[in-house]
């Protein structure tokens, strides 16, 4: 049962998410190894500076690594089978591969970071304005949870 619904998952979005989820690593491997701290970009609005975060969202359940990864994971299997059956709309498609490439790009480097005891860090590396630091997995994951939100406003307008 579990191969039959994995070969009929729609697999285009699938490696889109894996590629966005990837190009996030990539980019907070190059932040760390290049060091990047107070790094201004437009004053006073947005900087670069690296920062770490074992909880998810704006620091939400700091030092709960391993509950994160947990819910992370269930959370990621559903997402996943999401993508079994074609999308009403495509806006919703899109929201979703961005949701699921944004969690892609944390899980996959808490879980690194659990095996080699960094207590399942995540790179955070953007300032902007007053928002607490954050990296582009968690600005697909923002994203894609706004165009799910006005998707269901353009639906329920009609």
């Amino acid at each position: 049962m579990l191969n039959y619904l994995i070969l009929n998952l729609n697999k285009k979005p699938l490696i889109i998410s894996l590629c966005l989820g990837i190009l996030d690593n990539l980019v907070k491997s190059y932040i760390r190894s290049n060091n990047f701290e107070d790094f201004v970009i437009i004053e006073n609005v947005l900087e670069i500076d690296l920062n770490y975060n074992t909880g998810i969202a704006f620091g939400f359940l700091k030092d709960q690594a391993p509950f994160t990864f947990i819910a992370s994971s269930v959370v990621l299997i559903w997402l996943i089978f999401q993508f079994k059956n074609e999308f009403d709309k495509k806006i919703e498609e899109y929201a979703f591969v961005l949701v699921l490439g944004g969690a892609l790009g944390n899980l996959g480097e808490r879980f690194v970071n659990l095996i080699n005891g960094n207590d399942g860090k995540v790179t955070d590396f953007i300032e902007l304005l007053f928002i607490p630091s954050f990296n582009l997995a968690d600005s697909f994951i923002s994203i894609g949870i706004f165009l799910l939100i006005l998707s269901e406003l353009i639906s329920s307008s009609d």
